[in-house]
């Protein structure tokens, strides 16, 4: 099987209802070890060897795994687990959706409301007047994103210190709107940020404190977190590469990428806990969200036009007719996550490799789930 997979090929595996349920082991056992199937694990070893993939991979059905496992090095001395923890970027921007609705369902917060009454003072400006939580949270504000590089930014492998934030959100607000807010999508990290600014402000806390007793403490996800300045490399964790064709291997990635706040891509977090949050899309009982807020999230709030099986934004995801999923893409890592809630059926790729393309990987691992048994 061609394994370069075609849109065509991802659509017609979508379309079967007549697939196997592959032996599998629970994700809410205690613990979480590796798990190898032989078909996942043949494409994944050819994306190894085809695409240079390096990291770690889970494949989950009706919330059994059926696939978890590490590809790879980790760092120059250690290699890739199923346990080990990647920073997977703007699949962060998922968490900071959820937060900005558990603020709208204790009243502090309004979809239809302006950003400039929630935002802190010194980030309120005239022009976002008519702009919306909502438009924020829908990538439809018409606020520029901020820039790849600028005399002013403080960064470190891609992460954001020190007055970076300030002098972003500074030059987004002497800028006037790209277009009218909430008549078109444009894919934009700063609105982001602001949410994150939202939230801070309003909450009284720092947005890592706030994701952390808020998302991940009640939802047991005890080996993730936010990036925050000062950040060290764990024992457990992954260091981030790209794959050098002068040097046929991968090599430390210093390649100078859009930098990332944390409320739009600081997320750190292993297999293990993104399965434990991807279960919130799939009706289970938890306590952090309503279920009408969950229904907001992952259903389309405007639709972009690629004509892909993700098509439509909801809030921090991409979402298609039985598709959720989103990306992200950060120095020395990028990743891709994907749900068909048709089947119940998650796969999350999270790699080490800045260079990779984890969306060939997961659409490869879902057209593989999908296919008859």
């Amino acid at each position: 099987m061609n394994l370069r997979i075609s849109l065509s090929i991802i659509l017609a595996s979508l379309s079967n209802s007549g697939c196997s349920v592959p032996q599998s082991a629970d994700v809410r056992e205690a613990g979480f070890v590796e798990v190898n199937d032989i078909r996942f694990d043949s494409h994944l070893r050819e994306m190894a060897a085809e695409e240079h993939f390096t990291g770690a991979a889970l494949v989950m059905r009706e919330g059994k795994i059926v696939h978890a496992k590490g590809y790879g090095a980790a760092t120059s001395g250690r290699a890739n687990h199923a346990d080990t923890r990647f920073h997977v970027g703007s699949i962060t921007k998922q968490f900071t959706a959820a937060a900005i609705l558990q603020l709208v369902e204790k009243g502090v917060l309004k979809l239809d409301g302006s950003i400039n009454v929630y935002l802190p003072q010194k980030y309120q400006s005239s022009k976002w007047n008519a702009v919306t939580v909502h438009q924020l949270l829908s990538h439809t504000s018409g606020i520029t994103d901020y820039a790849v590089t600028r005399d002013y930014y403080d960064v470190v492998k891609g992460f954001c210190l020190g007055d970076t934030v300030d002098g972003m959100i500074a030059e987004a607000m002497a800028k006037e709107l790209e277009f009218a807010p909430g008549s078109k999508y444009s894919y934009t990290n700063l609105g982001y940020t602001l949410l994150g600014a939202i939230i801070e402000y309003q909450a009284n806390t720092s947005y890592g404190e706030y994701i952390k007793a808020n998302i991940f403490a009640p939802m047991g996800m005890t080996s993730s977190q936010i990036h925050v300045a000062g950040h060290v490399l764990a024992e457990d964790e992954a260091a981030g590469f790209r794959w050098s064709e002068g040097q046929a291997k991968h090599v430390p990635d210093d390649v100078e990428t859009l930098p990332v706040t944390a409320p739009d891509g600081g997320l750190i977090t292993t297999l293990a806990d993104f399965a434990k949050w991807s279960r919130i899309f799939s009706g289970e009982a938890q306590t952090i969200l309503s279920q009408e807020s969950i229904k907001l999230m992952s259903s389309p709030q405007i639709r972009i036009g690629n004509g892909g099986p993700l098509d439509s934004m909801g809030y921090g995801l991409y979402v298609g007719d039985r598709l959720i999923g989103h990306g992200g893409l950060i120095v020395g890592f990028s990743s891709q996550f994907v749900i068909d809630r048709e089947t119940d059926s998650l796969i999350v790729v999270f790699s080490n490799d800045a260079s990779g393309n984890p969306q060939l990987v997961t659409f490869g691992l879902l057209t593989l789930l999908l296919a008859p048994g």
